[in-house]
């Protein structure tokens, strides 16, 4: 997991409210006479499928679309979320936020109609990272089972979405290793609905599926985001669960944990599925970790192992790889993390399933999540581009694609039921019918809407701005990052901008004494602010490592503002200057919201912690302005002061804040 929220999805939400409270739906009309199977199949009940692998054995999927794209049956507005869709009995259900709250919502799969919701919480980070519900309901038996991120999981009748039972197994159990959120999708099986907690003695857990009581819990490893893996294992029914540093296997019946494998050490998270076929189960890490093959054995009553083979070429990070007749599709992610403000880079390979030997890989497909059916493979990547591909070990075969979905990030697994390909990103959510276009009767086929004719939102693209990324945005900055953040801002902002500022006052001196002073002080500014915005990007390219140089501009700007309040002094009580500096207050906070949005929409998630640093700066800057006002030799030294409370205030704050 890895996916920060900018300005424009306030106003999505604020759509979002009024689709999920007043069931409002955007829908465009399907095209008739579609051949779908009407009949009740296995659906799509879990996040993976039925058989939990991203396999659909039932749908037909047709070999080419018209060039339009596939027929759109319908699109609407959802809410923040990484939901994903159950889809049975001509029902979907996802989870979604607006700005009232989190929502379980049951959709007509045929319309996108809302036919009942369920609220359960309040929003979860909507102005912050991964905003909205992450896991992705699961139906079984009449029941919908959620989870939330604040480790709330409850039990819902399907058909009126009333509530049967809830517990926090955050709170219960007292879980550890999904510091982002609980975003484990409930596993029900036997009766139970098995979920990874990371709690003392309850690693994994297992409720009832009628009451929610705790059936049984095991284990004393963290947690991390991936959903508990059904299995059978030589008639045995078990759960493989990919843990926060290791890979476990659980008896379903009583959780005896029958299996534990160490993988890493400190901090670590998976959120991508284990892939099974008996004996042997394979895992892909993020963080360029790569994946491993282990061959289950069984001696006695327990379970032991060996690695088959540990391969470099295959590290999946949020989404998962897929299994189809001995070998493994996926994308194989070079970032060590998924990037939500901009595509993810890597490749999408083959691999074969008993050597971990990569057969082709292509840079074709962007970031994709990928299902299989009918011979295919169904590729949605995080752009939102579809794309359809022949199942082939012997080289990449595309088959066609089209842009979907526009203006956010695509994480969400997409589902398939019955040839409909169920599909959202941060805001819209949208059903594809990617069976044989052509059995439409030629009139309806003209009057059918195809995917390429979805309206496109226009997004800007911010990450030309930076030059060079931290690796891991979401720790807390190191000691040595923060030094040298200090000393660029020190040297290349400051010391340049305050040789600009002498040499205006000296020039401006020549001809106007009276302004030099004025004439210096604005050069400096303006050059500080100027060298602070530009440095990131420059500095960073030269230094070849990420350099962050905004809070210096940002400093600037606050100690102008100070220092115009400090000079207009006791004239501030006239009714103009009273409003001029309201006015100007008001500026400057419509700026540090701006800062932030930037940097959240750039990932630069430490950025945040440098607009708390005004509140120990403030006495000193105020102090400078005073000496400023005066001309007082000893002001440049306040000044100084005054930012480095500024800077390694807000340095310490983040690293509290973030730290572990």
């Amino acid at each position: 997991m890895s996916a920060c929220l900018p300005g424009y999805r306030w106003w999505l939400l604020a759509v979002a409210t009024f689709s999920v409270s007043g069931h409002t739906v955007q829908a465009l009309p399907p095209a008739k006479g579609q051949p779908i199977d009407k009949t009740a199949g296995p659906g799509w009940p879990h996040l993976r499928g039925p058989h939990y692998d991203g396999i659909d054995l039932t749908s037909r999927v047709a070999d080419s679309w018209p060039s339009r794209g596939p027929p759109v049956l319908w699109v609407r507005e959802l809410g923040q979320g990484y939901s994903g869709f159950a889809v049975v009995a001509n029902r979907a259900y996802t989870q979604a936020q607006s700005l009232a709250g989190q929502y379980v919502i049951c959709l007509d799969a045929a319309t996108g109609a809302t036919l009942w919701e369920h609220r359960y919480d309040w929003p979860s980070k909507p102005a912050g990272s991964y905003p909205g519900p992450l896991a992705t309901p699961t139906w079984h038996a009449g029941k919908v089972y959620f989870a939330a991120p604040s480790g709330l999981v409850g039990c819902l009748d399907d058909r009126t979405g009333a509530s049967l039972w809830s517990v926090n197994v955050k709170k219960v159990f007292g879980s550890s290793g999904t510091e982002f959120g609980y975003a484990c999708t409930p596993c029900v099986e036997d009766g139970k609905v098995i979920l990874p907690v990371g709690g003392p003695g309850a690693s994994v857990v297992a409720l009832d599926a009628d009451t929610g009581k705790t059936i049984w819990k095991s284990g004393e490893d963290p947690a991390s985001y991936c959903p508990a893996l059904p299995i059978t294992y030589r008639g045995r029914r078990c759960c493989v669960t990919f843990l926060r540093n290791t890979l476990a296997v659980f008896d379903v019946t009583d959780g005896k944990q029958l299996w534990r494998q160490p993988i890493s050490s400190d901090y670590d998270e998976h959120a991508a599925w284990p892939l099974y076929q008996e004996p042997d189960v394979m895992i892909a890490s993020p963080m360029r970790a790569g994946a491993q093959l282990y061959r289950l054995d069984q001696v006695s009553h327990a379970i032991i192992s060996r690695m088959v083979w540990a391969s470099r070429e295959l590290s999946n990070d949020i989404f998962s790889s897929v299994l189809v007749h001995g070998h493994i599709y996926g994308f194989d992610l070079k970032d060590l993390q998924a990037k939500e403000y901009r595509a993810s880079r890597g490749q999408f390979k083959c691999l074969d399933w008993k050597t971990g030997k990569t057969l082709w890989a292509t840079d074709k497909t962007g970031h994709a999540n990928v299902l299989a059916a009918d011979g295919k493979l169904i590729l949605f990547n995080d752009q939102g581009t579809l794309i359809l591909a022949r199942i082939n070990p012997q080289a990449y075969e595309e088959l066609g694609r089209v842009s979907v979905l526009h203006g956010g990030i695509c994480w969400t697994a997409p589902a398939l039921d019955r040839g409909r390909l169920f599909v959202r990103n941060q805001s819209q959510a949208a059903c594809i019918f990617l069976g044989n276009p052509y059995a439409i009767s030629g009139d309806d086929l003209s009057k059918a809407i195809g995917a390429a004719d979805l309206p496109h939102s226009i997004s800007w693209d911010w990450t030309w701005i930076l030059s060079r990324e931290r690796e891991y945005p979401f720790d807390a900055p190191r000691w040595a990052e923060l030094r040298l953040w200090f000393a660029f801002s020190a040297l290349g902002v400051f010391l340049p901008a305050l040789l600009v500022g002498l040499g205006t006052f000296g020039l401006v001196r020549c001809y106007r004494p009276d302004m030099a002073h004025i004439a210096a002080s604005l050069a400096f500014g303006s050059s500080a602010i100027g060298l602070g915005m530009v440095g990131t990007t420059l500095y960073s390219e030269l230094w070849d490592t990420f350099v962050f140089t905004w809070p210096a501009s940002l400093f600037i700007v606050f100690q102008t503002m100070v220092q115009t309040s400090v000079q207009v002094g006791r004239r501030s009580t006239r009714f103009r200057w009273r409003w001029g500096m309201r006015a100007l207050m008001l500026a400057f906070a419509a700026l540090c919201l701006g800062y932030y949005l930037v940097c959240r929409k750039l990932g630069i998630v430490v950025g945040w912690g440098f607009l708390f640093g005004f509140l120990p700066a403030f006495p000193v800057s105020v102090l400078a302005g005073r000496l400023e006002k005066k001309s007082t030799p000893a002001a440049p030294l306040v000044l100084t002061l005054a930012f480095v409370l500024y800077f390694w205030g807000s340095g310490i704050f983040t690293m509290w804040k973030m730290g572990p």
